[in-house]
């Protein structure tokens, strides 16, 4: 994703997709599950690793274009 100064080559590239699709998916299709299975706990605890790994991957974005930006 950098590619000034010492030549960054790492996974945030690909950790960001990841993070933003899992998420998705855990939001679409666990919660939708735990809710039809009436299991309220497990609804909780995917609802909040769904948004955790969305909030994740758009602040890790946010972080990686300000670098690329503003450069450090």
């Amino acid at each position: 994703m950098f590619t000034a100064g010492i030549g960054y080559a790492g996974f945030i590239g690909y950790a960001i997709p990841l993070w933003l699709i899992t998420g998705l998916f855990i939001l679409r299709l666990d919660v939708k599950g735990y809710e039809l299975a009436a299991m309220d706990k497990e609804r909780k605890a995917s609802r909040f690793v769904g948004w955790l790994n969305i909030v994740l991957g758009i602040l890790t974005f946010i972080a990686s274009w300000s670098l690329q930006k503003w450069g450090w």
